[in-house]
């Protein structure tokens, strides 16, 4: 699979992410914030539609059961990526799809560097074609939210697709799918 495809198919499963599941995103007690596994195995369930169902859509998989140095630590913590796409007990590029990194809170542009690295070394480590930090921007005001994501690709053979983190949609796409999952979520 070609990076515009699967960015394609991950675009389509962010957005009835946003859509279906909003209010995951609008704080009921003005208090509470999403939790990234919760959001990662709701991208994951829509996510899972639209890849072949030859690929297994996974949720922190440990598949080596091996400790992870600190060169593939995501953001400087024992962490596995939050969704990954690959075939199950087998290992390499060929069976190696994605690895998939969410963020909630923004991401600082020091934070941004070091996360992608790690994700990088992880991508490196067990031979994921593509690895991606998706940033959603969640900016939180009384019960409103806002989603503003960001997404940061890398290819095993090519490195980074951009230089720096770029917006999943344009500003009129963005708008129209939060206005859409405000009112389903109504």
């Amino acid at each position: 699979m070609i990076l515009a495809d699967l960015q394609s198919r991950l675009r389509i499963a962010l957005t009835n992410t946003l859509v279906e599941e909003w209010t995951l995103f609008t704080p009921t007690t003005g208090t509470s914030s999403p939790s990234v596994r919760t959001i990662a195995f709701h991208l994951g369930w829509y996510l899972r539609q639209t890849v072949e169902r030859t690929w297994d859509v996974d949720s922190e998989y440990d598949r080596s059961g091996a400790m992870l140095e600190s060169s593939v630590q995501l953001s400087g913590e024992t962490q596995v990526p939050n969704l990954i796409v690959h075939h199950r007990g087998q290992l390499g590029p060929e069976h190696n799809l994605m690895l998939v990194h969410v963020e909630v809170e923004p991401v600082s542009d020091e934070a941004a560097g070091p996360g992608l690295s790690a994700a990088q070394a992880l991508q490196r480590r067990f031979g994921y074609r593509y690895a991606m930090l998706l940033d959603l921007r969640l900016h939180t005001e009384g019960r409103r939210a806002s989603v503003t994501p960001y997404w940061h690709w890398t290819s095993l053979e090519t490195g980074p697709a951009t230089p720096d983190p770029v917006p999943v949609y344009t500003p009129r796409v963005l708008a129209e799918i939060t206005e859409r999952a405000r009112r389903a979520g109504d």
